[in-house]
């Protein structure tokens, strides 16, 4: 089995936990030798691990100004680091603000860079297809329109399929056993709530959802904690209320609740692959905000919303986050739920069954192989 050492960035828990799934299947290709960033996963994969998710991640404009001078660090550290120990290629895992200027410093350095899980350039900044062309030797796709829009710009994209729903895992076999388990009884309506992985999203958007939860009394409701979040954090902010907190069923709270409240990002996709009718909530600074009214080039910020190219879910942001706004938006939604639903269902028809990791891995595999072949040919 071929060597292959393997510089990895990843800065948040999702691109962790798809960097640590790409390494899986790639071990079964290369015998691996791991450094970078990351979190846990990769961590018990054997990678030398330079910072931690929890330094690196931020959110919004205003946090990464804050954080500037500290990103720079993070930067000189890993180029150090690159140009002591040359790795054969670089793998960039999402984290677009940061990744795609460090990509820039790393082909300076002549070592190739493969992009896994290509930026929304399409919604949030195209002039990142161009950075993308200029300093990637590989980009590897989640969506299959974003393949077709980077090869018209002379990218060297792939698709190769999206982990979402690999990922969706239901811990009970029916509604029945899900009722049984938090307690409410068979006749319960519920509205699963779903605050966000990082405090920041919690403690926006948790006191918005008490409120509305309190004046909706005929609802019983549930809150499925994200991975990382301290159970003991989140039951402090919930003493005194009807909301009841369920530990590791946040799929199932997904599929068995009326209608979820959900942060924007990933668990949105999700609920919509589900099919449970959702309301999207995202507070973001004011500065953020003002920026992005410039630049996000789509109407919608929610997944499916973009998919289906319509308001398929309520997509309440920044000041429109109100307990009123959710109580209204909740009774529109339940009024509408079999059309929602119907929507939904297109939303999880979007992505075909396929091996995300194993897709990605094989890229590789081939990218590297044809590396080889060039250096043989010199």
């Amino acid at each position: 089995m071929k060597s292959l050492k393997l510089f990895i960035l990843a800065a948040e828990k999702s691109a962790d936990s798809h960097a640590a799934d790409l390494v899986r299947a790639l071990s079964k290709r290369f015998d691996l030798t791991l450094t970078g960033t990351g979190g846990a996963d990769l961590k018990r994969l054997g990678q030398k691990q330079l910072y931690d998710i929890n330094d690196l991640s931020v959110i919004g404009l205003d946090e990464a100004i804050k954080k500037l001078r500290f990103l720079f660090k993070v930067r000189d550290r890993l180029l150090k680091e690159l140009k002591e120990n040359r790795p054969d290629a670089v793998v960039l895992v999402d984290y677009p603000g940061f990744n795609l200027r460090f990509a820039a410093e790393v082909k300076k350095l002549g070592i190739p860079v493969i992009y896994f899980i290509s930026p929304t350039f399409w919604a949030w900044n195209y002039k990142r297809v161009y950075k993308l062309r200029d300093y990637c030797d590989l980009v590897l796709c989640i969506y299959p329109f974003e393949e077709d829009i980077l090869i018209k710009e002379r990218v060297n994209a792939k698709y190769v399929g999206n982990p979402i729903k690999r990922q969706i895992d239901f811990k009970c076999e029916n509604r029945d056993e899900f009722l049984a388990k938090g307690g409410f009884k068979d006749d319960a309506k519920i509205i699963g709530l779903l605050p966000g992985s990082r405090k920041r999203e919690i403690e926006s958007l948790l006191p918005v959802m008490l409120s509305a939860a309190e004046a909706m009394p005929e609802y019983e409701y549930v809150l499925g904690a994200a991975e990382g979040v301290h159970e003991d954090y989140i039951k402090e902010k919930i003493k005194g209320t009807k909301v009841r907190l369920a530990s590791n069923l946040t799929h199932d709270i997904m599929k068995y609740s009326d209608i979820l409240w959900v942060c924007s990002g990933t668990a949105t996709l999700e609920s919509a692959i589900i099919g449970t009718p959702l309301i999207l909530l995202y507070k973001i600074s004011f500065l953020t905000y003002n920026i992005g009214r410039f630049v996000y080039r789509l109407d919608h910020i929610g997944m499916p919303n973009i998919i289906m190219k319509k308001a398929v879910i309520p997509e309440l942001i920044k000041s429109d986050v109100t307990p009123f706004n959710l109580m209204k938006f909740t009774d529109k939604v339940i009024a509408e739920s079999k059309t929602v639903r119907e929507d939904l269902k297109k939303v999880g028809d979007f992505f075909p069954d396929r091996d995300f990791s194993e897709s990605a891995a094989e890229e590789i595999y081939s990218f590297m192989e044809k590396i080889d072949r060039e250096k043989c040919t010199k």
